[in-house]
């Protein structure tokens, strides 16, 4: 790694631990537009010759310093999969992207018969791969989300506050998701989504520790089953609400996400087998998630490339999908011919 960029002595250290470990080289990129948990553009994933981590310009100190921790993190993670094994993500196919719409569709179908104002068909219809396409990225991200910050929080002590710090601004920002969609949203993905943030949350003020990441304190909505009284969580008054049953799930989940993540050893030797072993890790927690949440004939593991040929096939697995649903149907609602 060669950069005039300020850094701090123990990232630096990080830097050429993750360089020499998985003999590759890093390149850092301040963009003004970056993501604000900065990207890892990597070689186990894209055609690229070496590895570059992009963050916001306006980052400096602890800030950056934390955004690339947890950045080399992601990417010794990936490449022990890669040297040790196989990288492989959670991608779809086209018979993948079938079955998941079309169960979209049917519990789409059974919230449309309890609302008084229905969906335009035009929106329900768009709808179906959009929630297909969120729900492919939750799996991408949130497990190895919980993995990384755990380990980055045991190996970077010096930069827990920052850390902490951006972890709740992330946290509030992703609580937000789907928020204005609420009405439109079936119930089910709504309440799926924001358990699998709320169990994300949970795992990390308990790992951290941080009170402040109480999801029951930073979600508005949430805050009414702080200290609630059990007896009074349980009549129809809060179990009809869709935050309550967030929680319910969001509980079931934390339980699937703590029991693995429990019995790693963050302060074990920081080898290529200690990364492919939190890898494996972060595919059984994976695993467990999709099928707690019914999904697993949504998504198949395979290869960074195949994801992204996937990415460039949707909108024809999309149209396929809706026409093996709605059959010659679809001409008069989707518009074609």
């Amino acid at each position: 790694m060669k950069t005039e960029m300020p850094l701090s002595k123990p990232i630096r250290r990080f830097l050429t631990h993750t360089e020499e470990t998985l003999n590759t080289e890093i390149s850092l990129l301040r963009q003004p537009e970056a993501e604000p948990g900065g990207t890892l553009v990597d070689t186990y994933t894209y055609d690229i010759e070496k590895n570059v981590i992009i963050f916001p310009a306006q980052y400096v100190g602890l800030l950056k310093d934390f955004i690339i921790a947890k950045q080399c993190t992601n990417l010794l993670i990936k490449g022990a999969a890669a040297r040790k094994g196989r990288y492989e993500v959670c991608s779809y196919t086209e018979d993948s992207v079938y079955r998941g719409m079309r169960q979209i569709y049917l519990d789409a179908l059974k919230d449309e018969a309890r609302k008084e104002s229905k969906l335009p068909v035009q929106k329900l219809l768009q709808m179906l791969f959009i929630l297909f396409s969120h729900f492919n990225d939750d799996v991408n991200e949130i497990p190895w989300n919980a993995i990384v910050n755990a380990s980055v929080y045991h190996r970077m002590p010096k930069i827990r506050k920052t850390q902490l710090y951006h972890i709740m601004k992330e946290s509030k920002n992703d609580m937000d998701e789907m928020m204005a969609q609420e009405n439109i949203v079936p119930r089910r993905y709504f309440v799926l989504n924001k358990a699998m943030f709320y169990a994300r949350d949970m795992f990390l003020a308990k790992t951290l520790p941080a009170d402040e990441l109480m999801p029951v304190l930073n979600i508005p909505q949430m805050k009414k089953f702080n200290h609630l009284e059990v007896k009074e969580m349980l009549t129809t008054r809060w179990t009809n609400t869709a935050w309550y049953q967030s929680k319910v799930f969001g509980d079931n989940m934390l339980e699937i996400i703590d029991r693995p993540l429990s019995q790693v050893n963050w302060s074990a030797e920081p080898t290529l087998d200690y990364y492919y072993d939190l890898y494996k890790v972060g595919v059984n927690l994976t695993n467990h998630l999709i099928g707690y949440m019914t999904m697993r004939d949504w998504f198949v593991w395979e290869t960074p490339r195949h994801l992204l040929e996937a990415h460039e096939h949707k909108e024809q697995y999309e149209k396929t999908a809706l026409k093996k649903i709605f059959g010659d149907l679809i001409t008069d609602t989707w518009g074609e011919s």
